[in-house]
């Protein structure tokens, strides 16, 4: 699995933003179009530029002979990289299964999903289905950890009212949902998330599972990774 993080900050710039613009798929550019918010025009463009770099260092890796697609990998790219490594041939058709998950339409042996939050985006691309998720920047919904979190996560919480406890345990969920393609709200009880030995385990009805979890903290920001 590679993980790939950048930012829209450069192209908060006109000149670099119309650049990014003229440079993602057709569907992009309406979708960015439709957009209302500056910030969400942004996120949507980066991430369009974003997922062609993911692939097309996909795509090189998976002719080195010695790579090995289970391994973990992170890289923070500039917008200057993914715009110089733009090639539309990497722009594969996508398409969405019933539950509004995303995948080419033609490479059905390449997996990715993106996430974003604020001025950051992310994008997560492997061989097996994955899930992403970018958050922070705000107040952690104590609540929601009460009502919908297993009891195990929720105490863990409020031992110390840990924002950073909520947003691991959350995008860990949110990672995971969309790795399945079910959606959080679908796996909030269902999928349960203990630390053991310093790491998270994720149990299903008290079994653990053994799916890739990945964890970053991202400047201010808590990202998490499923590789299933």
């Amino acid at each position: 699995m590679m993980i790939f993080v950048t930012t829209t900050d450069a192209f908060a710039d006109e000149k670099l933003y119309e650049k990014a613009y003229s440079l993602v798929p057709e569907y992009r550019r309406a979708k960015a179009d439709r957009m209302k918010m500056r910030e969400n025009k942004l996120q949507t463009v980066t991430a369009g530029l974003l997922l062609n770099y993911a692939v097309g260092i996909w795509n090189t890796k998976m002719r080195e002979k010695n790579y090995k697609t289970k391994d973990v990998q992170f890289r923070r790219v500039d917008a200057d990289s993914i715009i110089k490594a733009n090639n539309q041939c990497f722009d594969y058709d996508i398409a969405y299964n019933s539950q509004g998950k995303p995948y080419f339409l033609s490479h059905c042996e390449i997996f990715f999903n993106i996430s974003h939050s604020s001025n950051y985006v992310a994008c997560a691309i492997s061989d097996r289905p994955v899930g992403i998720d970018i958050e922070g920047g705000r107040k952690a919904r104590q609540n929601l950890a009460k009502r919908f979190f297993d009891e195990s996560e929720a105490s863990w919480i409020n031992e110390c009212q840990s924002e950073e406890r909520f947003f691991r345990i959350w995008t860990l969920k949110e990672a995971y949902g969309k790795a399945t393609g079910k959606g959080v709200l679908d796996i909030l009880d269902k999928i349960v998330y203990r630390l053991k030995e310093g790491k998270m385990t994720a149990y299903i009805d008290d079994v653990p599972q053994n799916f890739t979890i990945v964890e970053r903290k991202v400047d201010d920001l808590y990202l998490s990774a499923i590789q299933l």
